[in-house]
């Protein structure tokens, strides 16, 4: 359990830091680009994103499970994963650009900027296999550091651009920077530590069993970015970049909170899921790890509540303040955001990534059919409706009503449970 609560210390500093560079230094540049640019720079962002499912193909979890389960394998699993992530990330940052291309998007700005963004793909993607290595062995406390070092770096970069008055461009050169230092500082502590690139072994069948379990993973997540950025991408094309900028500024409040379920989740697993061969052991851990998680998923809705009015305006100024009712409505995505985190992995431990794909066309058609109505005639704040409504569908209802998902949906209410029990004094965390 220590080792788990450092692991999870560790991974959240290095978020803390992304909360520092997103939103005090994001704030910062909306507020300098204002609406309209800041619109063009989120699109972009959106844009490239879409591809990230593409870049790392489903190498994530399960380099961590295989490297926990099969001790000794480290080379032939760092050879495989580095290898389709590589191949995954080039083939991401070329379909980003033609794809814009093709689409008929053709302003300067926009274009330059998704070119630097797709170059920072290889070098963002590629040294995460060398992270996943030092998260599996529960010694992350350098690389976050040294990532820690990079980020504070790169946003001193950013302010020394604001303040010099620096053109659109080169704040996707800045993305460009921040990944190119993040993967030369994790490749020279793995160097450093005595590990060898040059041991790597490319062996086809590790990568094609890598392949057969991330395929699935990797289809549901090039779907779940598509759902996640639909509303961006449909507020530029049907409205304008001031609605983007407006919807990206509100995103920059709430958004960031996201990220802390995945960390929860992956400094957990490796103990309390990924670890563990009794199936009911398993469930009534996923059971408690999500009650915890649902309560944790509360606190941001909670904050945003009580200082939105004086955030925005105050960060900003009025020049956003339309972003306001988007960021009440938005917010609130947190709290499924929080509790659905733990079914991915549950998933993943009982081979059934290739589930989280058809969850994720539902979510993927109830946002899109949800924001073909509401952005037409509400904008920005229809995005936002949109989007909660889908997560509340998936959650709610597909997990219920569809066979072979309601053992999830099972999960959820045993949670629910947990939870009462807890809150009553009555449950306490026990696991094996």
């Amino acid at each position: 359990m220590k080792s788990s609560i450092l692991s999870f210390i560790w991974l959240a500093s290095e978020k803390l830091l992304r909360i520092f560079t997103g939103v005090f230094v994001g704030l910062w540049l909306a507020r300098y680009l204002g609406p309209a640019q800041y619109g063009v720079y989120m699109y972009a962002l959106a844009w490239v994103g879409l591809f990230n499912g593409i870049a790392w193909f489903g190498v994530g979890d399960n380099v961590i499970r295989s490297l926990v389960r099969n001790p000794g394998s480290d080379d032939e699993v760092l050879g495989a994963a580095f290898a389709i992530r590589l191949v995954g990330s080039c083939a991401a940052g070329v379909l980003a650009v033609a794809g814009l291309y093709l689409s008929g998007r053709h302003e300067p700005a926009l274009l330059e900027l998704v070119i630097l963004m797709s170059l920072a793909i290889p070098f963002a993607e590629t040294p995460a296999v060398i992270f996943l290595f030092f998260q599996s062995k529960l010694a992350i406390a350098v690389p976050v550091m040294l990532q820690n070092g990079v980020r504070v770096a790169a946003a001193g970069l950013r302010i020394a651009m604001i303040l010099g008055g620096c053109s659109l461009a080169w704040f996707g050169a800045a993305v460009l920077a921040e990944a190119v230092g993040i993967f030369i500082v994790l490749l020279g502590l793995y160097l450093v530590r005595g590990g060898s690139v040059l041991r790597w072994t490319y062996r086809w069948s590790a990568i094609r069993s890598m392949l057969v379990q991330g395929t699935p993973i990797a289809v549901a997540a090039v779907i779940a970015s598509l759902a996640a950025r639909i509303d961006q991408l449909m507020l530029g094309w049907f409205t304008d970049f001031v609605q983007v900028g407006m919807y990206g500024a509100a995103l920059r409040f709430s958004e960031f909170w996201w990220t802390f379920a995945p960390i929860l989740m992956n400094s957990l697993s490796p103990k309390y899921v990924f670890n563990i061969d009794d199936p009911q052991l398993m469930r009534r851990n996923i059971m408690r790890i999500k009650a915890a998680m649902l309560g944790i998923g509360l606190a941001p809705v909670l904050l945003i509540l009580l200082v939105g009015d004086y955030a925005i305006p105050l960060l900003l100024g009025q020049q956003y303040a339309a972003a306001l009712p988007v960021l009440y409505v938005h917010i609130f995505i947190a709290v499924f955001i929080f509790f659905d985190a733990p079914l991915a992995h549950y998933l993943l431990a009982t081979n059934r990534q290739a589930q989280l794909i058809w969850k994720s066309v539902f979510l993927l058609a109830a946002n899109t059919v949800l924001n073909l109505w509401l952005v037409p005639a509400h904008g920005a704040v229809g995005a936002a409706l949109a989007t909660l409504c889908a997560y509340a569908l998936t959650l709610l209802v597909f997990y219920r009503l569809v066979r072979g998902y309601r053992d999830l949906g099972q999960l959820q209410t045993g949670a629910l449970a947990c939870l009462w029990r807890l809150a009553r004094g009555r449950e306490r965390w026990r696991s094996g």
